[in-house]
């Protein structure tokens, strides 16, 4: 029991005054003793059920001279996977509709204040910001079979998803981008993966975007140098003339053809310049693209594009 919380149930204690108890002994008739141990009985009882209440709200609230840990939290469940790089983290247990509250951590993270939500939920929902926030953008993507959503308006971004029986929210006045950059690290602790990345990749930064009317998850990176860019987007169209999400065009010296895995893919490039290659995995109506800004070739390309590609289905 924390300090605000016990001296509460000591003034509860002695809030009835000595003058009353003295008359209540005297006017209160002897009863037999079975009589008074029932009374005693319900007396604890009630005692118990208020002392129970107060400390159910000295755990709920952080009020004054109250500090709720990351020890309350996992009282109920909870662990929240906290980026490295933060500062100032507060915690607290947000009641609700559901018996178990809705945990949160807000910390600082560049300057600005992050607020990360989890609620245990059979199903997915809403957790809102605090505020009743008009988005004037939404976008639903899915990547590594997690579907997220990211809302922002001109003054606050927020970022949904629901996993492992959990719903989850992140909500920041930073970028988008910087705050997909944050999910990024924190989907790193859950053991996750947003971002895709090779091995040696430097300066890596995750965003989501539409282009054309398709949602699209971007990674890029540095490579030894060279800076690359790799993305994903789903699609109902089939079509063997697939589209081009990478963003890179003009006229290129060399054009072809090869197979990322089992996928058709097409490659351009300039000979140690800037390259594409696009390729599209049809079963779960994936489309990829891979471009580096200089060192082009073919061969480069496709293996490095095999060793981004990560089926939606598995291993090829």
């Amino acid at each position: 029991m924390n300090e605000a919380t016990y001296d509460r149930f000591l003034l509860f204690m002695t809030a009835v005054q000595d003058d009353l108890l003295e008359e209540a002994a005297v006017l209160t008739p002897v009863r037999k003793s079975k009589a008074r141990w029932k009374g005693l009985a319900a007396a604890a009882a009630c005692l118990c059920v208020m002392l129970g209440a107060l400390l159910w709200q000295g755990r709920q609230t952080a009020g004054p001279g109250s500090v709720i840990t990351a020890a309350d939290l996992a009282g109920y469940g909870y662990e929240l996977p906290l980026p490295v790089d933060i500062r100032e983290v507060r915690y607290d247990l947000i009641p609700g509709r559901s018996e178990i509250p809705m945990a949160q951590a807000e910390f600082d993270r560049g300057g600005h204040v992050v607020t990360l939500r989890a609620l245990k939920t059979d199903l997915p929902q809403e957790l809102f910001t605090g505020l009743v926030e008009t988005w004037t953008n939404q976008l639903d993507w899915s990547t590594n079979g997690m579907s997220l959503t990211l809302r922002s308006n001109d003054r606050l971004a927020q970022v949904s998803w629901y996993a492992d029986e959990t719903q989850w929210s992140v909500s920041s006045e930073m970028t988008p981008a910087d705050l997909l950059d944050t999910v990024d690290d924190i989907f790193a602790v859950l053991g996750n993966q947003l971002s895709h990345a090779p091995d040696g990749a430097q300066d890596i930064h995750y965003n989501a975007f539409y282009l054309d009317d398709l949602a699209v998850g971007e990674t890029t990176f540095t490579l030894d140098g060279v800076s690359c860019a790799y993305r994903i987007a789903p699609t109902y169209d089939v079509s063997p003339d697939f589209a081009d999400i990478s963003g890179l065009e003009g006229d290129f010296a060399h054009r072809g053809e090869a197979e990322v895995g089992w996928c058709p893919a097409r490659i351009a490039w300039n000979d140690e310049g800037a390259g594409k290659i696009l390729w599209f995995d049809v079963v779960p109506g994936q489309l990829y693209s891979l471009t580096v800004d200089s060192g082009a070739a073919a061969e480069g390309l496709l293996e490095l594009a095999n060793q981004l590609f990560a089926p939606a289905q598995g291993e090829f």
